[in-house]
């Protein structure tokens, strides 16, 4: 009798504790007991008062980037006028299936908004466009190639055809070692100064100075300049001739290079200023006046007695 009872007690008490969970959680352990299952029924009911009578809202930007984020950031970052619903561009989404392969089909196309900007010369815009959350950040150096068929053209030059042009007709190092990339590659469309590379030909000079003399484009050819041009400018490169005029002053030291030298490496006669200040006849003895006075940029001094 004593075994039986120690064995009986116990088993009647787990069988107690079983039935009052059952009875506590229902038949499907649910603690919330019918209560709870009436409450999940009426937030799952379709009527006016559940979900399914809700109006739903498109897609926010800040909700698309939630998965995407790193297309959120670039448009965050540098999307321009692309900032705008991710729904404008992707009427469709989350439609991609590898095995159609149909990709381009769902992806949105530039033309559609933009046709062609840069004319049907070049249609394939994500050479450039590499990036459309990011449009005007451009990759150059995957566009420092020749184009098909169009001999020593690269492909910033389908769109810049003038400098491209110009480029080709007067080759300088901008080209021939750095080219498009070297100066235009850390945004599309920025102009940097040539005092980013260039140490200045005179004090405080600025980048407007150095377009006087020089086109970047073919910056070995100094082009026309206007009269005005500061003689230290002229200086930078004649290091010599500008010496001699400041150390050996006559009336030449007040005048400017450009008076004499209207476009680069032109050399004008005495005569086109002077004429014949020494006489015919003397003139006709000594036809070259550099014989007496040697050098314009260093004529002999005369000795007062």
């Amino acid at each position: 009798m004593k075994n039986y009872y120690s064995t009986f007690v116990p088993s009647s008490i787990c069988a107690v504790g079983l039935c009052f969970l059952l009875t506590a959680c229902g038949p499907a352990g649910n603690t919330g007991g019918p209560e709870s299952s009436a409450a999940k029924k009426q937030e799952q009911d379709s009527g006016p008062s559940g979900i399914y009578a809700m109006e739903i809202e498109p897609l926010t930007p800040v909700e698309c980037g939630r998965c995407h984020n790193y297309q959120f950031k670039w448009l965050q970052d540098k999307g321009g006028k692309h900032q705008f619903d991710c729904t404008t561009c992707h009427e469709q989404f989350h439609t991609y299936n590898p095995r159609k392969g149909n990709w381009d089909e769902i992806m949105p196309k530039c033309q559609d908004c933009h046709d062609l900007p840069h004319g049907k010369d070049f249609p394939a815009c994500m050479e450039c466009h590499q990036q459309p959350h990011a449009p005007k950040v451009i990759q150059f150096d995957k566009l420092d190639k020749a184009v098909p068929g169009q001999e020593g053209v690269v492909t910033c030059s389908v769109c810049h055809k003038n400098e491209g042009a110009e480029f080709a007709r007067l080759p300088s190092k901008h080209n021939t070692e750095v080219n498009c990339q070297g100066c235009h590659a850390e945004v599309h469309g920025a102009i940097p100064s040539c005092l980013d590379c260039h140490d200045p030909h005179m004090k405080q000079q600025e980048y407007k100075d150095c377009l006087l003399c020089h086109s970047p484009h073919s910056a070995a050819d100094i082009k026309a300049y206007p009269e005005e041009v500061p003689n230290i400018a002229c200086g930078a490169c004649h290091e010599t001739v500008h010496s001699n005029l400041q150390t050996n002053v006559t009336k030449h030291s007040a005048l400017q290079c450009a008076t004499c030298h209207p476009t680069h490496g032109e050399i004008t006669t005495c005569r086109d200023c002077h004429g014949e200040p020494h006489g015919g006849e003397l003139h006709k003895r000594f036809t070259n006046c550099l014989d007496c006075h040697m050098d314009p940029h260093n004529l002999p001094a005369k000795t007062q007695s």
